[in-house]
């Protein structure tokens, strides 16, 4: 069971860092906005250096301990990812978030993420690896149906 568990979450984990759109180079480039279109880096840059990062720290921490699981660092980790979901619910809505159903879709995942992420948080209170483990899967599961969803195509700044 725990390997099955493993072995998920780390495919999810895979499909997050993929469903992002690593740049293909080290050169950056800066897309071109609009009046109406959100800076377009907001989302992105949330979701590289917060979002994926407490994640992938989380699904490390959990799945991966040598031993007993470290639930400070499991607390702490989980408190950072709980701040990146309220900074995300902040952020206007990407662009492909065109229609009010799509709209709805999206703050349905976000809202469902912050919910799986405060029964981790409470999981962790009471040191209960099963729920840990159950709640952090839910949250990589909810990342990738987003993910899927709102497939944003990246195009190379050279098009």
């Amino acid at each position: 069971m725990r390997r099955t568990s493993i072995a998920s979450s780390c495919i999810v984990l895979a499909s997050l860092v993929l469903g992002t759109g690593c740049p293909s180079s080290g050169t950056s480039t800066k897309p071109t906005e609009t009046a109406t279109q959100p800076k377009s880096g907001e989302l992105d840059k949330l979701m590289r250096t917060r979002m994926n990062s407490s994640y992938s720290q989380l699904v490390f921490l959990v799945f991966h301990a040598d031993g007993e699981p470290d639930f400070t660092a499991i607390s702490e980790e989980g408190a950072r990812l709980s701040e990146a979901i309220a900074s995300v619910l902040k952020l206007q809505m990407p662009p492909v978030v065109q229609s009010e159903q799509a709209r709805q879709v999206y703050v349905d995942y976000n809202e469902t993420m912050r919910r799986d992420n405060e029964k981790l948080v409470a999981a962790t209170a009471r040191r209960d690896l099963a729920a840990v483990s159950t709640s952090l899967t839910k949250i990589g599961e909810t990342c990738s149906a987003c993910h899927h969803f709102f497939r944003v195509e990246i195009k190379d700044a050279a098009e």
